[in-house]
């Protein structure tokens, strides 16, 4: 955000600089234009910055991830192996000077210049290329599991900060609730435990939104008004209630300040914890590590992409490992091949030039010869080449074995996403019904402490329960959204 907000100062400063132009009454023109043009700019940068959405991290991290570029490099060296391998061999040339010419009928032989180009066998050159295209294609697959797992991440860590921030919400609300009910504390504290203070509690609750629960408590406020004509002889007997209640409320307020500065621990650990969150985050994008991340404030439970046995389908055909091993698998083939062809004669085709000098005394004028040639290498050693075709032959094999096993733990791990994701949704709807009640329960518990001073370790154990049932529920949307996102990762999108 600092960056966008220094280039936007900066295009004002020269825009403004030269709309400065000598003419009279256009400069308080040229600056009102400019200032409107420069908030506009201003807010549309801002909006994008702020309106972005997991897909558009998602693109950010393919395009900017050095992890992901690396592989894609990796992919690109594989693809010139192609030319390397189709290409023939180099030609040999051979110059021999005799130091004493050798005598010949056309004169005296200087020297030989020769050109020799070795053929493969028919078919080898293009069963390496294939071999080599094969295992380019392998390392194309590895780059999309790389990308499929670096998406992955992302979406798992920017889950993790919504996950966070939540739960920092949660711990912020019942923050105030419970200091809500350490002022109620002291003021039954301060009022020796009496009765009388069941209406400023109910008022104080009432701002408080503890409306739900009004009307039992008004019911309460009434039977303690009506009972404040007692006889005298029970006088000494409410003194000693009195001087009970007391203690508890002193009890009440040390209690409700325990867990208070306990949320308050927390709440600077989650908030710790969302900035090392963040910074992993933008290491994923490759950006500056204090760069704004948008994080929606609600998350909606997501849902499987397809049927449960298209799924299934789709990992075996589409996982960009099952598809890098099926690609090598392919290319041992082609090294078979290769091989094969390898076993058979090289031909060489080539010319000789031979340079002549005429003899002394002679008056023959020589001439330089040309002569055509060929020649055939022959594998009599059948060891290496054997060896080599039935190494191909054991490589197929071992491809073929681990593919299977790759396979297999695929679709184990499937079952276990799916085990989740349905873990997940009766999680979402336990913890629901579970918040309603914890939350009807504390209401009702919290009216009966402000009006009798009761039950006050109830109401902090059932407001712990609601602060769980809260955080559970939003973390079963969460793990929902991880296991589709799993099952992204395993098909490989």
């Amino acid at each position: 955000m600092k960056k966008y907000l220094k280039n936007i100062t900066r295009w004002f400063s020269v825009q403004l600089c030269g709309s400065l132009c000598p003419k009279k009454g256009t400069i308080t023109q040229s600056f009102t234009n400019l200032t409107k043009q420069s908030l506009f700019i201003f807010f549309i940068v801002a909006v994008s910055i702020y309106s972005q959405t997991l897909d558009d991290y998602l693109k950010i991290a393919a395009e900017n991830n050095s992890g992901l570029k690396s592989k894609f490099y990796s992919y690109q060296a594989s693809l010139e192996k192609i030319n390397q391998v189709g290409s023939l061999p180099d030609p040999q040339l051979t110059f021999g000077y005799f130091i004493e010419p050798m005598e010949r009928y056309m004169g005296k032989q200087v020297a030989d210049i020769s050109l020799m180009q070795m053929f493969p066998w028919f078919g080898t050159l293009g069963a390496a290329e294939e071999e080599a295209a094969l295992m380019a294609k392998a390392k194309f697959e590895t780059f999309n599991d790389a990308k499929s797992m670096l998406f992955f991440e992302v979406k798992s860590t920017w889950y993790e900060l919504y996950l966070l921030q939540e739960e920092i919400k949660i711990t912020e609300e019942n923050l105030e609730i419970l200091q809500t009910l350490e002022k109620l504390s002291i003021n039954r504290l301060r009022s020796g435990g009496t009765s009388q203070t069941g209406s400023s509690k109910s008022s104080a609750m009432k701002s408080e939104q503890f409306s739900a629960s009004s009307n039992v408590m008004s019911g309460m406020i009434m039977s303690n008004q009506s009972s404040s004509s007692m006889p005298t002889s029970g006088k000494s007997s409410m003194s000693s209630m009195s001087a009970m209640s007391s203690d508890n409320s002193m009890i009440d307020v040390l209690r409700v300040q325990l867990e208070i500065n306990e949320l308050q621990n927390k709440l600077e650990l989650l908030h710790d914890s969302m900035k090392s969150l963040m910074v992993r985050f933008n290491n994923l994008l490759n950006r500056s590590e204090d760069e704004f991340v948008n994080i929606p404030d609600t998350l909606l439970p997501s849902q499987l992409p397809a049927d449960k046995t298209e799924i299934a389908s789709s990992i075996r055909s589409q996982n960009p490992m099952i598809r890098m091993l099926q690609k090598e698998e392919k290319a041992f083939v082609a090294q078979e091949e290769m091989n094969k062809k390898m076993s058979y004669p090289m031909i060489g085709l080539g010319l000789q030039y031979s340079i002549f000098q005429q003899r002394s005394g002679s008056l023959m004028e020589p001439n330089n010869m040309v002569m055509p040639m060929a020649t055939i290498s022959i594998p009599l050693w059948r060891g290496k080449y054997d060896g080599a075709i039935e190494e191909s032959k054991i490589k197929q094999k071992e491809i073929s074995q681990l593919r299977l096993e790759t396979s297999n733990q695929l679709i184990s791990s499937y079952e276990n996403v799916i085990k989740n994701f349905n873990d997940a949704e009766r999680r979402m709807t336990l913890y629901q019904k579970q918040r309603d009640i914890a939350q009807q329960t504390l209401d009702l518990l919290i009216v009966k402490y402000s009006t009798s001073g009761t039950q006050f370790e109830e109401v902090l154990r059932i407001q712990q329960q609601l602060i769980d049932f809260q955080f559970k529920s939003i973390k079963a949307v969460v793990d929902q959204n991880l296991s589709v996102a799993m099952i992204d990762r395993l098909i490989g999108r």
